[in-house]
């Protein structure tokens, strides 16, 4: 009789816990707390391409500096996000992160940056740099105890630099060491979502979705910053989280000192170490 009972006491025994989790008050710490901070490595692949118009009629073609000059395609960097709640229903929400790399190589063709063209054949160097930093005012919608939904608008204040080191091609022969080099820092608008569920103490959903697309002076183009994941309370003041994070800017850019546009894409984990107050 106890062998014929034991799927049932086991099943009463998985209700009990599911309504004690339920229970008010039993909700992961960053849908209660007034401050969050997430500290960690974030581990995205990575591709970056500009293109600088020269002052030839068709331009010059766009460089990808992953392929022609063999920087990795995958990167490790140091990204922190914040919160904090300051009112019933409104958050301020905060995230940076940045990236860089360089290398040199003999290029297996000619590469035309701003007139200038790099000799095939030749040693050069190139490298880039990028970093975002994003604020984010929003409200708060969802008043369910263990759901956290709202909309809201900030901006993402990036900086974007690349260059070209090598000899140059002087009337068809590479006989003169030149450096090419752009950069740009810019802030861009966003309207955003985020929704968080918590289906206990321990446990936390969350998502986000930024997105732009708009002419803002010197700058055309497209943004996308979004975030999935999961936390899970350690201790009391802290846990632990995993998130897939993507980074999108297709971006056309029109000042004196450069003209042509940059693409990057930035995705991959973000493993981080959470503090709630």
């Amino acid at each position: 009789m106890r062998v014929k009972h034991l799927p049932l006491s086991l099943l009463l025994f998985a209700a009990a816990n599911l309504v004690h989790a339920l229970e008010p008050g039993n909700v992961h710490p960053s849908l209660t707390e007034k401050f969050v901070v997430d500290v960690g490595m974030y581990f995205p692949d990575r591709t970056f391409e500009i293109h600088v118009d020269g002052s030839g009629a068709g331009g010059n073609p766009s460089i990808v500096f992953e392929d022609e000059f063999g920087l990795n395609k995958s990167d490790d960097t140091f990204a922190i996000d914040f919160g904090w709640r300051f009112g019933k229903k409104w958050s301020l929400l905060a995230q940076y992160f940045e990236s860089s790399g360089s290398r040199s190589a003999v290029l297996d063709e000619d590469i035309e940056w701003n007139d200038v063209v790099f000799g095939e054949g030749s040693n050069a160097a190139a490298g880039q740099e990028f970093s975002m930093a994003r604020v984010f005012f929003g409200r708060q919608f969802e008043t369910s105890e263990r759901h956290d939904f709202g909309i809201g608008a900030g901006f993402h204040w990036l900086e974007v630099g690349a260059f070209i080191e090598g000899d140059i091609l002087v009337s068809g022969a590479p006989n003169e060491f030149s450096r090419e080099s752009v950069k740009a820092e810019f802030p861009l608008p966003n309207v955003g979502i985020w929704y968080r569920y918590s289906p206990s103490r321990k446990w936390a959903f969350k998502s986000r979705f930024d997105y732009l697309y708009a002419k803002i002076g010197d700058y055309d183009g497209s943004l996308v910053n979004a975030g999935l994941g999961i936390t899970y309370q350690v201790f009391e003041k802290f846990g632990l989280g995993l998130n897939y994070n993507v980074f999108e800017l297709d971006l056309g850019i029109s000042r004196n000192d450069w003209r042509g546009e940059v693409k990057t894409t930035y995705a991959g984990p973000y493993l981080y170490v959470s503090a709630y107050w």
